[in-house]
């Protein structure tokens, strides 16, 4: 990274905070992400004097980490205006991590033309953002991009099926996104989208009445007594009860991340060398992940849960005074996915899982100073800044710093976590 140029950035540039957005497969596997940039003092969704410094900021931030360790193997979707597009900056980006989304506003002039195909000479891939048919200004770029993206909240059912049928003859990926229902998720698929993208893969509708598996039943019961502090004895025979369960749990104690001393000759002795609280942090992930291989695989939730744990653990841990809840934060950001992983209602995983007052207050309620973190891990990856610009708001001037640079923490570690599941 360049240091010259982020030292020179203008201020209100350098409180542009990182958010993100999965893009995921018919399957609902992750695909990607978008990456959505916001100022953090006005919440305002684009700033678009200072385009190439917003992503400069950005570079910096995920520079510290490295793109490989932010995304993962997966794409990230950055909005690129035209004044960012012709700009030296885009050099920062490298081309086999990104797709350059072409903003609506993009007018496909000869110079906008001529530096796409530059670009696309260099590998840089391309997506068209909120298209809603060709017209005389984005008809020159159909050729060019790589991926057309459709925004199915502006777009009545005969006039998304009319886009839809326009799309299917270009060679391009097609994504739909704002999806927000499965009725829409599904009608999407029937008209030949390949990606999609949208709040409804985050909060999944909840099917009334769905029976647990038999591993996911054995994965609550075990978090249950460790939640309620269950003595060793007891933990082992809830273990002895569920050998599938047992044989994970001595594969994970004997792994290379524990580097053991001396040979495992019990399931109290695994239980011990683990300890209570990684025992309790590995079952949540088991149960968001699928474990058994009945309840199929969940990486976009995974994802989702791991990182808003793990955010809010460490936001906790940056303030002395609440670094004692730094566990519980990090419960409450897995938990919060569970109702969309299970098929049940938040409620009942909590009773299940005997969740303390104050969890129970920030998973229903958003209460108290849990909720307010799991609101601010919500508002990172929604389009709403609102609790991002209280957060920077109450705290010093370098807070979107910080936030970004937690933030690219607990992705990193999410994403180690996603590659081992």
């Amino acid at each position: 990274m360049n240091a010259l140029l982020t030292d020179q950035l203008p201020h209100e540039a350098q409180d542009i905070y990182l958010a993100r957005q999965p893009i995921v497969d018919r399957g609902r596997q992750l695909h990607g992400f978008e990456l959505l940039f916001r100022d953090g003092r006005s919440n305002r969704a684009h700033v678009a004097s200072h385009a190439a410094a917003t992503s400069s900021v950005i570079l910096r931030t995920l520079s510290q980490f490295g793109m490989e360790s932010v995304l993962g193997s997966m794409p990230g979707f950055i909005n690129c205006d035209a004044d960012f597009l012709m700009s030296d900056a885009i050099a920062l980006l490298p081309a086999d991590k990104v797709v350059l989304e072409l903003l609506e506003t993009t007018v496909a002039s000869i110079e906008v033309q001529r530096r796409c195909l530059e670009l696309k000479a260099q590998g840089y891939r391309f997506a068209l953002d909120d298209f809603s048919g060709a017209t005389d200004d984005n008809r020159a770029l159909l050729p060019i991009v790589d991926i057309v993206k459709v925004d199915v909240s502006l777009l009545d059912p005969v006039g998304l099926d009319a886009v839809a049928r326009e799309l299917r003859g270009l060679n391009v990926t097609r994504v739909a996104e704002k999806i927000e229902t499965h009725a829409q998720f599904a009608m999407c698929g029937e008209l030949g989208f390949h990606l999609f993208q949208g709040f409804h893969f985050a909060r999944p509708q909840i099917v009334a009445g769905r029976q647990l598996s038999p591993s996911q039943a054995a994965l609550m019961e075990m978090l249950g007594m460790l939640q309620g502090d269950a003595d060793v004895r007891d933990i082992e025979d809830g273990f002895k009860r569920h050998p599938a369960l047992t044989v994970d749990l001595l594969r994970l104690a004997n792994s290379a991340a524990f580097g053991m001393q001396q040979p495992l000759r019990s399931i109290a002795n695994a239980v011990l060398m683990l300890g209570r609280r990684q025992l309790q942090r590995w079952l949540m992930l088991m149960l968001l992940s699928g474990s058994g291989r009945d309840a199929g695989p969940r990486p976009a939730l995974l994802h989702l849960g791991a990182t808003r744990g793990k955010l809010m653990e460490l936001l906790m841990l940056r303030e002395p005074e609440h670094a004692a809840a730094a566990d519980s934060a990090f419960i409450v950001g897995i938990v919060s996915v569970m109702d969309a992983v299970l098929g049940q209602d938040m409620a009942t995983i909590i009773g299940a899982l005997g969740l303390a007052e104050e969890l129970r207050a920030a998973l229903l309620r958003r209460e108290g100073m849990l909720g307010a973190v799991l609101r601010l891990a919500e508002a990172l990856e929604e389009q709403d800044g609102a609790a991002v610009s209280r957060f920077v708001a109450d705290r010093e001037d370098r807070a979107v710093d910080m936030l970004n640079h937690t933030q690219g923490q607990a992705v990193e570690w999410a994403n180690r976590i996603l590659m081992a599941a």
